[in-house]
């Protein structure tokens, strides 16, 4: 990734005064990127969006220099570190040209770019989707950050003139989402040789899912007494593994038992391997294509959260109301900030969520009123283009 010594200079010479204008946004055909790119052009911004892949080669990085200098972008965009190298060459050409990067994490960013100090810059903003995680950041020695919640696309997630029950069906409750099985089988692939760390592995998942720790590092130390002793990149490795194996346990802990109460599962086909009986399981559901129909076509739709956001918010807690659809969702301190409580249905245990799922299910007039609310309170302050304009504001305070 080498590129001429004078190109930063160049690069310098050609900036404009003003607001930014345009952006280039890597992209890898990840989670958010096409929603983020939308609100970015309904903000005016001039979009470049460019494919990266895992890693950089020669050609491509040559395109890229000869890009900058042709689009002459204001500041580049990626979700979660997407299209920065390792050894932070590009973050190097960023601090040397003086061209800023935007960064939205939506995944835990100690496994990301922990490990890999040489990305820390102050031409580099950091926004992150759950709070905790701003204070290793902090440490890491990032010197832009802020928090910025997750968020739905009412392009996307918009109530239907007649939802599609001819093609779903009309259901009392619904889970969406995955078992995590082929991530779990890649974290524990690392450690195949090693029956010791795979029972570690397994016992500090198990109590990761209660402790209010928001990280698995204390139970790993706890329980693996060598954990210290390990290199960085093996004490992720070893986190990353405890942390989706915790989530896996806890979802499967929560979907199960509420399938006896008619609750219908749809997501990836290891649910098939889990769920009995296996009639529980509906099928996998495309997020674009079908996930805004079907959450119409179910009276109360649940959510249970990864364990890599105890506190944070996903995805469905803005996209169900945004289709005018009514959520089940477990409790979280955030939620506090985005919504009055009239405007969510909350559970804290499995109890309590047999309770609701009754209790809302035999209450249609009670469903539609809370998600009318909820509805109104995410069009006025949560979608993407919120969010978007929020970034922006922090770089325009900040760089321009």
């Amino acid at each position: 990734m080498d590129y001429p010594p004078g190109f930063p200079a160049l690069l310098r010479s050609r900036k404009r005064t003003g607001p930014p204008r345009r952006v280039w946004f890597f992209r890898q055909h990840f989670f958010l990127e096409e929603e983020c790119v939308r609100a970015c052009r309904k903000l005016g911004l001039e979009v470049r969006e460019w494919q990266v892949g895992e890693e950089w080669d020669a050609p491509g990085f040559s395109q890229f220099l000869s890009g900058l200098l042709e689009f002459q972008p204001d500041f580049l965009c990626c979700i979660n570190h997407i299209g920065f190298d390792k050894a932070g060459r590009l973050t190097e050409l960023l601090r040397e040209s003086e061209l800023p990067a935007a960064v939205w994490y939506v995944d835990n960013p100690d496994f990301i770019i922990k490990a890999y100090p040489q990305n820390v810059s102050p031409w580099v903003y950091l926004f992150v989707w759950d709070r905790h995680y701003l204070k290793d950041l902090d440490a890491m020695g990032f010197s832009h950050l802020a928090y910025l919640p997750l968020a739905t696309d009412p392009q996307l997630f918009r109530p239907y003139r007649t939802p599609p029950s001819w093609k779903f069906g009309e259901m009392d409750t619904a889970f969406v989402g995955s078992t995590w099985t082929q991530r779990v089988q890649q974290q524990l692939a690392r450690f195949r040789d090693e029956p010791g760390k795979l029972a570690v592995i397994e016992d500090a998942a198990r109590v990761f899912i209660t402790s209010p720790a928001y990280k698995a590092r204390d139970e790993l130390a706890a329980i693996y007494g060598e954990f210290s002793e390990l290199s960085l990149q093996e004490q992720i490795d070893l986190e990353a593994a405890v942390l989706w194996r915790a989530s896996q346990l806890h979802r499967l802990e929560r979907v199960i038992p509420l399938t006896r109460m008619g609750l219908q599962v749809y997501g990836d086909r290891a649910w098939e391997e889990f769920l009995s009986p296996r009639a529980a399981y509906g099928g996998p559901i495309n997020y674009n294509r079908e996930l805004p129909a079907f959450y119409q076509c179910v009276a109360v739709n649940l959510n249970v959260t990864s364990l890599q956001m105890k506190d944070g918010l996903n995805q469905r807690v803005f996209d169900v109301p945004a289709a005018g659809s009514f959520l089940l969702t477990d409790f979280k301190e955030a939620l506090r900030e985005f919504f009055d409580p009239e405007e969510v249905a909350t559970y804290r245990d499995l109890e309590e969520a047999r309770e609701k799922l009754e209790y809302f299910q035999k209450h249609p007039e009670a469903r539609r009123a809370l998600a009318a609310r909820a509805r109104e309170r995410v069009l006025a302050q949560h979608t993407f283009l919120h969010r978007v304009q929020t970034m922006m504001e922090r770089l325009s305070a900040e760089f321009f």
